[in-house]
C-alpha cells in the first residue's frame, strides 16, 4: 500500500495539464532591435501623423502669411492671342475679298493695385500671423503628445521585462518547495495534497512567464508602430530600478503650466479671432483701387512669331491709368452677420482659453499628485518586498523542519510575488506620471 501511494505521489505533476518548458523563447521568433528612449521618442516624431500633420499646418500658416503680404503688392497679368481671317463680303453690292492683312496679333499688360480697403489687409495680417503662432504651439503639443505615447509604451516594455524576471524568481521558488514537498511526502512526513499544491504552484509560475512575455511582445509591437519602422524593436537593456526624479517642484511646474503650449495656443487662437473681428468691421468702409493697362496691335500678312512679343513701335497701341471707388450700400445684411459671426468666434476662443488655463492646472495637479503616490508606493512596496522574502525564508524553514504547512509556505509565496508585481507597477506608474507631466509643460524635466 505504502508503495502505492509513493508512485502516485511521484506521478502527479505528469498527470497535470502539459507546461510550458522553463526556458521557453519569447513569442516572436524574430529578435527586436534595442532602441534608447531618446531614439524611440525622435523616430516618433518624425514619422507619427499628428506630428507630420502639425508640421504641414505650420507650413500652410507660412505660406498664408507670404500671402498676406503680396495683398499689398500689385497683382500684374500679361496677354497675347493672335487669329487668321479670310472670306468674301459686300463692297458696293457686289462681293469681294475681305481687305486687310489675314493675321492679326494684339499683346497687352495689366496691373491692379488696391489701395484702401479699410484695413482688412492689415487685420489679415495679424490674423494669419497668430495662426501661425497657433501652428508652432500646436506642433509642440504634438510632439509631446506623441512623446507621452512613446514612453507610455517604452515604459510598459520595462515593467514587462521586470514582471518576466519576478517570475522567474517565483518559478524557482516553486520549483525548489515542489522538491522539498516531494521529498517529505516519500518520507511520510507530508500527505498528498502538498505534492500537488506544489505542482499547482510551478505550474502558476510558468504562467507568469508567459504573460510577462506576452505583455513583453505587445509592449514590443506598440513601440515598432509609433516609431514608424519596419522591423521590430524594443527598449534597451538598462537599470529599471533607477530612481525616478522629478527635476521640479510644484512652484515651479504651477509656473511653467501657465506657458504651457495648449495654453499658448489658445492664447493665439483669441488674438487670431480679435484680429478677425477686426477685419469683417472693414467691410463698412469703401474700398479704393487703380488700374493700370498697356495694350498694342498690329497685322500682318502671314503669322510672324516674332511679332507675337513685340509692343509698341509703329503699331496702334494705348495705355491708361483709372481708379475706382467702391461702397456697398446694402448687401443683404451679410456684413452684420460676418460681424455677430466674428464677435461668436472671439466669446468662444476667450471661453477655450480660460478653460485650457483651468485644464492645465486641473492636469498638472492630477499628475503630481499620481507621481508622489507612486513614490510613496515605491518605498512601501520595496519595504513590502523585503519583507515578504524574509517571511518567506522563514516559512520554508519551518516547513523543511516539520514546524510548518505547506500551506503556510504558499501564502508567504503568493504575499511576495503580490509584493513584486505592485513594485513593478508603482515604478511604471511614476514614470508614465513623470512623463504626463512632461507633456503638459512641453518640456523634458
Amino acid at each position: 500500500m505504502r508503495l502505492l501511494m509513493l508512485a502516485g505521489l511521484l506521478c502527479a505533476p505528469a498527470l497535470m495539464p502539459a507546461q510550458t518548458p522553463i526556458n521557453a523563447p519569447p513569442l516572436s521568433s524574430a529578435d527586436p532591435r534595442p532602441i534608447s528612449l531618446e531614439e524611440a521618442v525622435t523616430l516618433a516624431q518624425q514619422n507619427a501623423p499628428q506630428t507630420v500633420q502639425a508640421r504641414g499646418q505650420l507650413r500652410g500658416s507660412s505660406a498664408q502669411i507670404r500671402r498676406a503680404y503680396a495683398a499689398f503688392l500689385p497683382s500684374l497679368s500679361f496677354s497675347t492671342n493672335s487669329g487668321y481671317s479670310e472670306g468674301v463680303q459686300y463692297i458696293q453690292g457686289e462681293l469681294g475679298p475681305l481687305r486687310g492683312d489675314p493675321w492679326s496679333f494684339s499683346n497687352g499688360f495689366n496691373a491692379n493695385l488696391q489701395l484702401w480697403d479699410g484695413g482688412a489687409r492689415f487685420r489679415n495680417l495679424d490674423r494669419d500671423k497668430a495662426n501661425e503662432r497657433v501652428a508652432e504651439a500646436n506642433e509642440i503639443t504634438q510632439l509631446f503628445n506623441v512623446a507621452l505615447s512613446v514612453k507610455q509604451q517604452y515604459y510598459a516594455v520595462l515593467a514587462a521585462r521586470e514582471s518576466e524576471a519576478a517570475a522567474q524568481v517565483q518559478l524557482e521558488q516553486a520549483m525548489q518547495n515542489m522538491r522539498v514537498a516531494t521529498a517529505r511526502v516519500v518520507a511520510g512526513a507530508a500527505t498528498k495534497s502538498d505534492s500537488l499544491r506544489s505542482a499547482i504552484e510551478v505550474r502558476n509560475a510558468e504562467i507568469a512567464i508567459l504573460n510577462a512575455r506576452t505583455q513583453l511582445q505587445n509592449a514590443n509591437a506598440f513601440l515598432t508602430r509609433l516609431t514608424g519602422q519596419e522591423t521590430l524593436v524594443t527598449a534597451t537593456v538598462g537599470d529599471t530600478l533607477a530612481p525616478i526624479v522629478l527635476n521640479a517642484d510644484s512652484v515651479e511646474l504651477a509656473a511653467i503650466a501657465d506657458r504651457a503650449p495648449v495654453v499658448l495656443q489658445a492664447q493665439s487662437s483669441l488674438t487670431a479671432a480679435r484680429a478677425s473681428r477686426r477685419a469683417s468691421r472693414a467691410s463698412y468702409w469703401p474700398t479704393l483701387s487703380m488700374s493700370g493697362r498697356y495694350s498694342a496691335n498690329q497685322s500682318s500678312r502671314q503669322f510672324q512669331t516674332g511679332n507675337v512679343w513685340l509692343i509698341g513701335g509703329d503699331n496702334p497701341n494705348s495705355r491708361g491709368v483709372s481708379f475706382s471707388l467702391s461702397y456697398p450700400l446694402f448687401d443683404q445684411l451679410q456684413r452684420e452677420t460676418a460681424v455677430v459671426q466674428a464677435n461668436i468666434a472671439e466669446d468662444n476662443a476667450e471661453a477655450q482659453l480660460r478653460d485650457a488655463e483651468l485644464a492645465a492646472q486641473q492636469t498638472l495637479v492630477q499628475a503630481l499628485g499620481a507621481f508622489r503616490l507612486a513614490e510613496a508606493r515605491i518605498g512601501l512596496q520595496q519595504a513590502s518586498v523585503e519583507a515578504a522574502i524574509e517571511d518567506l525564508r522563514v516559512q520554508q524553514q519551518r516547513y523543511a523542519l516539520g514546524a510548518g504547512t505547506l500551506l503556510d509556505v504558499l501564502v508567504s509565496q503568493t504575499t511576495l510575488n503580490n509584493a513584486r508585481l505592485a513594485l513593478i507597477q508603482a515604478r511604471q506608474d511614476a514614470r508614465v506620471a513623470k512623463a504626463q507631466i512632461e507633456a503638459l509643460v512641453g518640456r523634458d524635466l
